[in-house]
Protein backbone atom coordinates (compact mmCIF):
# COMPACT_ATOMS: atom_id res chain seq x y z
CA UNK A 1 0.00 0.00 0.00
CA UNK A 2 1.15 3.35 -0.44
CA UNK A 3 0.16 6.96 0.87
CA UNK A 4 -2.89 8.46 -0.84
CA UNK A 5 -5.16 11.69 -0.75
CA UNK A 6 -8.25 12.85 -1.11
CA UNK A 7 -10.84 10.34 -2.83
CA UNK A 8 -7.96 8.09 -3.66
CA UNK A 9 -7.57 5.55 -0.37
CA UNK A 10 -9.31 2.73 1.53
CA UNK A 11 -11.79 4.79 3.82
CA UNK A 12 -14.67 4.03 1.67
CA UNK A 13 -13.37 0.32 1.92
CA UNK A 14 -13.28 0.60 5.54
CA UNK A 15 -16.31 2.29 6.52
CA UNK A 16 -18.03 -0.61 4.04
CA UNK A 17 -16.48 -2.91 6.81
CA UNK A 18 -17.27 -0.69 9.78
CA UNK A 19 -20.96 -0.71 8.47
CA UNK A 20 -20.79 -4.92 7.49
CA UNK A 21 -19.29 -5.03 11.36
CA UNK A 22 -22.85 -3.50 12.48
CA UNK A 23 -24.66 -5.67 10.69
CA UNK A 24 -22.99 -8.58 11.86
CA UNK A 25 -22.90 -7.67 15.56
CA UNK A 26 -26.47 -7.34 15.39
CA UNK A 27 -27.22 -10.59 13.68
CA UNK A 28 -26.59 -12.50 16.77
CA UNK A 29 -28.66 -10.21 18.69
CA UNK A 30 -31.73 -9.92 16.91
CA UNK A 31 -32.11 -13.92 16.52
CA UNK A 32 -32.00 -14.22 20.12
CA UNK A 33 -28.78 -14.88 20.68
CA UNK A 34 -25.39 -13.96 22.61
CA UNK A 35 -24.01 -11.00 21.14
CA UNK A 36 -20.70 -11.05 19.34
CA UNK A 37 -17.63 -9.66 21.39
CA UNK A 38 -14.50 -8.57 19.69
CA UNK A 39 -11.99 -10.14 22.29
CA UNK A 40 -15.09 -10.99 24.38
CA UNK A 41 -14.60 -7.31 25.27
CA UNK A 42 -16.35 -5.04 22.85
CA UNK A 43 -19.54 -5.84 20.87
CA UNK A 44 -18.67 -6.48 17.48
CA UNK A 45 -21.57 -3.72 16.24
CA UNK A 46 -20.03 -0.84 18.96
CA UNK A 47 -16.43 -1.60 17.34
CA UNK A 48 -18.22 -0.56 13.66
CA UNK A 49 -19.62 2.30 15.02
CA UNK A 50 -16.48 3.54 17.01
CA UNK A 51 -14.47 2.86 13.26
CA UNK A 52 -17.06 5.19 12.09
CA UNK A 53 -16.39 7.99 14.65
CA UNK A 54 -12.64 7.89 13.95
CA UNK A 55 -13.49 8.36 10.43
CA UNK A 56 -15.67 10.87 10.59
CA UNK A 57 -13.42 12.76 13.09
CA UNK A 58 -10.65 12.90 10.44
CA UNK A 59 -12.51 13.87 7.52
CA UNK A 60 -14.81 16.61 9.31
CA UNK A 61 -11.33 18.36 10.35
CA UNK A 62 -10.34 18.03 6.90
CA UNK A 63 -13.63 19.56 5.38
CA UNK A 64 -13.38 22.39 8.58
CA UNK A 65 -10.05 23.26 7.31
CA UNK A 66 -10.95 23.45 3.73
CA UNK A 67 -13.59 25.88 4.22
CA UNK A 68 -13.33 27.32 7.91
CA UNK A 69 -16.88 28.87 7.97
CA UNK A 70 -19.66 27.44 9.82
CA UNK A 71 -22.83 28.08 8.03
CA UNK A 72 -21.29 26.07 4.76
CA UNK A 73 -19.67 23.45 6.95
CA UNK A 74 -22.88 22.72 9.07
CA UNK A 75 -24.98 22.78 5.64
CA UNK A 76 -22.70 19.62 4.10
CA UNK A 77 -22.58 17.61 7.25
CA UNK A 78 -26.76 18.16 7.24
CA UNK A 79 -26.69 16.72 3.40
CA UNK A 80 -24.68 14.00 4.35
CA UNK A 81 -27.08 12.93 7.23
CA UNK A 82 -30.67 13.86 6.57
CA UNK A 83 -31.25 13.22 3.12
CA UNK A 84 -31.11 9.02 3.53
CA UNK A 85 -32.59 9.41 6.89
CA UNK A 86 -35.81 11.42 5.94
CA UNK A 87 -36.49 8.50 3.17
CA UNK A 88 -35.34 5.67 5.32
CA UNK A 89 -38.00 6.87 7.85
CA UNK A 90 -40.96 7.44 5.33
CA UNK A 91 -40.14 4.48 4.15
CA UNK A 92 -40.81 2.75 7.76
CA UNK A 93 -43.82 4.34 8.31
CA UNK A 94 -45.75 4.25 5.04
CA UNK A 95 -44.23 1.04 3.63
CA UNK A 96 -42.92 -1.37 6.15
CA UNK A 97 -45.32 -0.03 9.13
CA UNK A 98 -48.33 -0.86 7.00
CA UNK A 99 -47.27 -4.35 5.59
CA UNK A 100 -45.89 -5.59 8.93
CA UNK A 101 -48.14 -4.48 11.73
CA UNK A 102 -50.21 -6.62 13.63
CA UNK A 103 -52.87 -4.21 14.28
CA UNK A 104 -55.60 -3.19 11.38
CA UNK A 105 -55.08 0.05 9.18
CA UNK A 106 -56.97 2.37 11.00
CA UNK A 107 -55.53 1.78 14.05
CA UNK A 108 -52.05 1.76 13.19
CA UNK A 109 -52.60 5.13 11.78
CA UNK A 110 -54.17 6.90 14.69
CA UNK A 111 -51.75 5.28 16.98
CA UNK A 112 -49.29 8.24 18.09
CA UNK A 113 -46.33 6.44 17.68
CA UNK A 114 -46.93 6.01 13.65
CA UNK A 115 -46.55 9.69 13.91
CA UNK A 116 -43.72 10.00 16.30
CA UNK A 117 -41.50 7.52 14.30
CA UNK A 118 -41.30 10.78 12.10
CA UNK A 119 -39.27 12.80 14.77
CA UNK A 120 -36.01 10.59 13.75
CA UNK A 121 -36.21 12.70 10.82
CA UNK A 122 -34.73 15.59 13.27
CA UNK A 123 -33.09 13.05 15.48
CA UNK A 124 -34.89 12.48 18.05
CA UNK A 125 -35.27 9.06 17.38
CA UNK A 126 -37.75 6.52 18.19
CA UNK A 127 -37.71 2.77 17.47
CA UNK A 128 -41.35 1.90 18.15
CA UNK A 129 -43.87 1.49 15.52
CA UNK A 130 -46.93 0.36 16.95
CA UNK A 131 -47.23 -3.48 16.25
CA UNK A 132 -44.29 -3.77 14.16
CA UNK A 133 -42.03 -6.51 15.29
CA UNK A 134 -43.86 -7.80 17.84
CA UNK A 135 -43.18 -11.07 18.25
CA UNK A 136 -39.20 -10.80 17.70
CA UNK A 137 -36.72 -11.78 19.54
CA UNK A 138 -35.78 -8.06 19.75
CA UNK A 139 -39.40 -7.05 19.90
CA UNK A 140 -40.34 -3.54 18.63
CA UNK A 141 -37.78 -2.26 17.34
CA UNK A 142 -37.35 -0.85 13.95
CA UNK A 143 -34.09 0.35 13.96
CA UNK A 144 -31.70 0.07 16.56
CA UNK A 145 -28.75 1.33 14.28
CA UNK A 146 -30.44 4.94 15.05
CA UNK A 147 -28.96 5.95 18.25
CA UNK A 148 -25.41 7.06 17.09
CA UNK A 149 -26.82 9.53 14.42
CA UNK A 150 -27.68 12.23 17.36
CA UNK A 151 -24.51 11.90 18.96
CA UNK A 152 -22.60 11.98 15.73
CA UNK A 153 -24.38 15.24 14.70
CA UNK A 154 -23.80 16.49 17.84
CA UNK A 155 -20.18 16.06 17.09
CA UNK A 156 -20.19 17.75 14.26
CA UNK A 157 -21.61 21.04 16.05
CA UNK A 158 -18.86 20.66 18.47
CA UNK A 159 -16.22 20.93 16.11
CA UNK A 160 -17.99 23.68 14.16
CA UNK A 161 -18.01 25.89 17.46
CA UNK A 162 -14.57 24.88 17.92
CA UNK A 163 -13.07 25.85 14.68
CA UNK A 164 -15.39 29.28 14.72
CA UNK A 165 -13.42 29.91 18.26
CA UNK A 166 -10.10 29.38 16.47
CA UNK A 167 -11.06 32.54 13.88
CA UNK A 168 -12.39 34.45 16.59
CA UNK A 169 -9.51 34.07 18.96
CA UNK A 170 -6.60 34.58 16.04
CA UNK A 171 -5.07 36.48 13.34
CA UNK A 172 -5.51 35.17 10.21
CA UNK A 173 -2.14 33.82 10.02
CA UNK A 174 -2.44 31.61 13.50
CA UNK A 175 -5.93 30.32 13.05
CA UNK A 176 -5.08 27.10 11.97
CA UNK A 177 -3.18 27.04 14.71
CA UNK A 178 -5.26 28.03 17.01
CA UNK A 179 -8.18 25.78 15.86
CA UNK A 180 -5.53 22.88 16.12
CA UNK A 181 -4.38 23.31 19.62
CA UNK A 182 -8.54 23.94 20.72
CA UNK A 183 -9.17 20.51 19.30
CA UNK A 184 -6.48 19.18 20.88
CA UNK A 185 -7.81 20.78 24.48
CA UNK A 186 -11.30 19.40 23.56
CA UNK A 187 -10.04 15.93 23.12
CA UNK A 188 -7.79 15.60 26.09
CA UNK A 189 -11.16 16.77 28.09
CA UNK A 190 -12.99 13.41 25.87
CA UNK A 191 -10.54 11.72 27.66
CA UNK A 192 -11.26 12.20 30.95
CA UNK A 193 -14.66 12.66 30.35
CA UNK A 194 -14.43 9.26 29.16
CA UNK A 195 -12.20 7.43 31.39
CA UNK A 196 -13.62 9.07 35.09
CA UNK A 197 -17.32 9.67 34.03
CA UNK A 198 -18.76 7.53 31.22
CA UNK A 199 -17.20 4.22 31.09
CA UNK A 200 -17.72 3.51 34.47
CA UNK A 201 -21.03 5.00 35.04
CA UNK A 202 -23.56 2.87 36.07
CA UNK A 203 -26.69 4.33 34.95
CA UNK A 204 -27.75 5.89 31.42
CA UNK A 205 -28.27 9.81 31.76
CA UNK A 206 -30.85 10.16 28.94
CA UNK A 207 -31.51 13.90 27.29
CA UNK A 208 -33.57 14.44 23.78
CA UNK A 209 -33.93 10.63 23.67
CA UNK A 210 -29.75 10.05 24.35
CA UNK A 211 -27.61 8.12 26.30
CA UNK A 212 -24.83 11.21 27.06
CA UNK A 213 -22.49 8.22 28.10
CA UNK A 214 -21.93 7.93 24.11
CA UNK A 215 -21.55 11.44 23.30
CA UNK A 216 -17.75 11.08 25.16
CA UNK A 217 -17.54 7.09 24.59
CA UNK A 218 -17.91 7.40 20.96
CA UNK A 219 -16.76 11.27 20.92
CA UNK A 220 -13.22 10.63 21.72
CA UNK A 221 -12.83 7.94 18.43
CA UNK A 222 -14.23 11.70 16.84
CA UNK A 223 -11.88 13.59 18.51
CA UNK A 224 -8.88 11.36 18.08
CA UNK A 225 -9.43 11.29 14.64
CA UNK A 226 -9.52 15.15 14.53
CA UNK A 227 -6.95 15.62 16.17
CA UNK A 228 -4.53 13.31 14.23
CA UNK A 229 -5.55 15.72 10.83
CA UNK A 230 -4.90 18.92 12.81
CA UNK A 231 -1.64 18.40 14.27
CA UNK A 232 -1.02 16.30 10.90
CA UNK A 233 -0.12 13.16 12.69
CA UNK A 234 -1.01 11.42 9.28
CA UNK A 235 3.07 11.61 8.50
CA UNK A 236 3.87 8.62 10.92
CA UNK A 237 1.13 6.80 9.49
CA UNK A 238 2.75 2.97 8.18
CA UNK A 239 1.61 0.18 7.99
CA UNK A 240 4.93 -1.05 10.19
CA UNK A 241 3.54 1.73 12.60
CA UNK A 242 0.09 0.75 12.32
CA UNK A 243 0.92 -2.71 13.50
CA UNK A 244 3.33 -2.41 16.43
CA UNK A 245 0.12 0.08 17.65
CA UNK A 246 -1.99 -2.70 16.88
CA UNK A 247 -0.09 -5.33 19.03
CA UNK A 248 0.77 -3.25 21.68
CA UNK A 249 -3.01 -2.34 21.94
CA UNK A 250 -4.11 -6.43 22.17
CA UNK A 251 -1.56 -7.01 24.41
CA UNK A 252 -3.57 -5.44 26.95
CA UNK A 253 -6.69 -7.86 26.34
CA UNK A 254 -6.62 -9.39 29.45
CA UNK A 255 -6.99 -5.92 31.63
CA UNK A 256 -10.39 -4.60 30.01
CA UNK A 257 -9.63 -0.73 31.26
CA UNK A 258 -7.00 -0.20 30.12
CA UNK A 259 -7.61 -2.01 26.71
CA UNK A 260 -10.35 0.05 26.51
CA UNK A 261 -8.95 3.41 26.99
CA UNK A 262 -6.24 2.51 24.58
CA UNK A 263 -8.30 1.99 21.96
CA UNK A 264 -9.63 5.49 21.23
CA UNK A 265 -5.79 6.57 20.50
CA UNK A 266 -5.21 3.31 19.14
CA UNK A 267 -8.00 2.18 16.69
CA UNK A 268 -8.30 5.68 15.15
CA UNK A 269 -4.49 5.46 14.48
CA UNK A 270 -4.57 2.28 13.00
CA UNK A 271 -7.69 3.14 10.95
CA UNK A 272 -7.01 5.94 9.54
CA UNK A 273 -2.84 4.74 8.54
CA UNK A 274 -4.73 1.54 6.99
CA UNK A 275 -7.65 4.18 5.54
CA UNK A 276 -5.25 6.90 4.07
CA UNK A 277 -3.57 3.95 2.09
CA UNK A 278 -4.05 3.28 -1.33
CA UNK A 279 -4.59 -0.09 -2.51
CA UNK A 280 -5.17 -0.43 -6.22
CA UNK A 281 -8.78 -2.07 -5.73
CA UNK A 282 -10.22 -0.85 -2.49
CA UNK A 283 -9.47 2.94 -3.72
CA UNK A 284 -12.29 2.76 -6.36
CA UNK A 285 -14.63 1.92 -3.81
CA UNK A 286 -15.10 5.77 -3.29
CA UNK A 287 -17.68 5.90 -6.16
CA UNK A 288 -20.02 3.51 -4.27
CA UNK A 289 -20.13 5.05 -0.74
CA UNK A 290 -22.76 2.70 0.27
CA UNK A 291 -21.75 2.27 3.56
CA UNK A 292 -24.41 5.20 5.66
CA UNK A 293 -27.55 2.90 3.61
CA UNK A 294 -25.83 -0.55 5.06
CA UNK A 295 -25.77 1.10 8.68
CA UNK A 296 -29.14 2.33 8.12
CA UNK A 297 -31.38 -0.05 6.28
CA UNK A 298 -29.53 -3.00 7.67
CA UNK A 299 -31.39 -3.48 10.81
CA UNK A 300 -34.74 -2.84 9.70
CA UNK A 301 -33.78 -5.65 6.79
CA UNK A 302 -32.55 -7.96 9.55
CA UNK A 303 -35.89 -7.69 11.97
CA UNK A 304 -38.18 -8.13 8.51
CA UNK A 305 -36.48 -11.74 7.92
CA UNK A 306 -36.87 -12.53 11.60
CA UNK A 307 -40.11 -12.02 11.68
CA UNK A 308 -41.08 -13.90 8.39
CA UNK A 309 -38.22 -16.85 9.32
CA UNK A 310 -37.20 -16.61 12.77
CA UNK A 311 -35.59 -20.39 12.68
CA UNK A 312 -33.46 -19.11 9.16
CA UNK A 313 -29.64 -20.57 9.65
CA UNK A 314 -27.44 -17.79 10.44
CA UNK A 315 -25.00 -17.88 6.79
CA UNK A 316 -28.38 -17.89 5.32
CA UNK A 317 -29.64 -15.05 7.91
CA UNK A 318 -26.38 -13.15 6.94
CA UNK A 319 -26.40 -13.36 2.93
CA UNK A 320 -29.98 -12.65 2.57
CA UNK A 321 -29.67 -9.34 4.67
CA UNK A 322 -26.14 -8.47 3.02
CA UNK A 323 -27.60 -9.11 -0.54
CA UNK A 324 -31.42 -6.54 0.79
CA UNK A 325 -28.83 -3.99 2.26
CA UNK A 326 -26.20 -3.00 -0.21
CA UNK A 327 -29.21 -3.31 -2.71
CA UNK A 328 -31.08 -0.93 -0.63
CA UNK A 329 -27.97 1.27 0.53
CA UNK A 330 -26.86 1.53 -3.62
CA UNK A 331 -30.51 2.71 -4.47
CA UNK A 332 -30.45 5.19 -1.65
CA UNK A 333 -26.74 6.27 -2.56
CA UNK A 334 -27.31 6.83 -6.32
CA UNK A 335 -30.83 8.51 -5.62
CA UNK A 336 -31.25 10.15 -2.29
CA UNK A 337 -27.51 10.88 -0.88
CA UNK A 338 -25.16 11.63 -4.13
CA UNK A 339 -27.41 13.71 -5.56
CA UNK A 340 -28.16 15.91 -2.60
CA UNK A 341 -24.05 15.79 -2.00
CA UNK A 342 -23.85 17.80 -4.95
CA UNK A 343 -26.13 20.61 -3.64
CA UNK A 344 -22.99 21.07 -0.89
CA UNK A 345 -22.16 24.72 -0.86
CA UNK A 346 -18.87 25.52 -2.12
CA UNK A 347 -16.43 28.41 -1.39
CA UNK A 348 -16.53 31.41 -3.79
Amino acid sequence: MTPANDHLNNLTALRWFAACLVLYGHAHALLGWPEVLFLDIVPMGLLGVYIFFAISGYLVAQSWSRDPNVMRFLAKRALRIFPGLVVCTLLSVLVLGPLLTTLDADMYWRNEHTLGYLSNMVLYISYHLPGVFANNPWPYAVNGSLWSLPVEFLMYLLLALVGFAGVLIAPTRYQERATAWLVGLVTLFFLALAAFWALPAPEAWVVYRTDLRHIPLCGVYFMVGASLFVFKLNQYFSLTTALLALAAWLSLRHQTQWFAMASWVVLPFVVLAFGLARHPWLSRMHERDYSYGIYIYAFPVQQTLVSFWPQMPLPAYLLSTLVITVALAALSWHFVEKPALKLKPFRG
